[in-house]
């Protein structure tokens, strides 16, 4: 249970900024760009990065390292789109938790690929079932006509918890 605590940290922290950039999806951005993709991406990255390195004191590796991992799942979204829509973003997603598990074994001591791509692989089925209550909860029919400020910070939560707790189980 040593994961739990963290895993709910970082999860509060990530629902607090993903619906902070649902708000301004919502009232700014009618249309997915790239460079909104990719701030977004660096911005939420980051700080999920810079508070995994803080964990171990590695403050400004574990940032670098989220921002760098948030920017090219960006990048790989906007990248594979054209190719196949919108379905694309789980290549993207599965990516992403791949890069984030190689940050958590080199902020453990030592980058190892193989053991980060299968924690990875696993990371992002758990995040990915989290990440279904927030698809089937906060985006039928987006954009809404009000923004409901409070589920969108439970259904985040919820969708980054099992993600986390997995990456963060040692």
């Amino acid at each position: 249970m040593s994961a739990l605590t963290p895993a709910i940290v970082g999860s509060l922290l990530l629902a607090v900024l993903s619906t902070v950039a649902d708000y301004v999806w919502f009232l700014n951005i009618p249309q997915h760009q790239v460079s909104s993709g990719m701030i977004h991406g660096a911005v939420l990255f980051a700080a999920l990065g810079a508070y995994l390195g803080w964990r171990r004191g590695k403050f400004g590796i574990g940032a670098i390292g989220g921002l760098v991992s948030g920017m090219v799942a960006a990048l790989s979204f906007y990248a594979l789109a054209p190719l196949g829509g919108y379905p694309m973003m789980l290549v993207s997603w599965v990516l992403l938790w791949i890069m984030l598990a190689a940050l958590q074994t080199h902020l453990d001591g030592k980058l190892d690929l193989a053991r980060a791509i299968g924690r990875g692989v696993i990371t992002s089925i758990a995040a990915g079932l989290g990440f279904g209550v927030v698809l089937f909860q906060l985006y039928r029919g987006w954009p809404p006509t009000e923004f409901p400020a409070l589920k969108h910070f439970v259904a985040w939560s919820m969708a980054y918890l099992p993600g986390l707790y997995v990456l963060l189980k040692r």
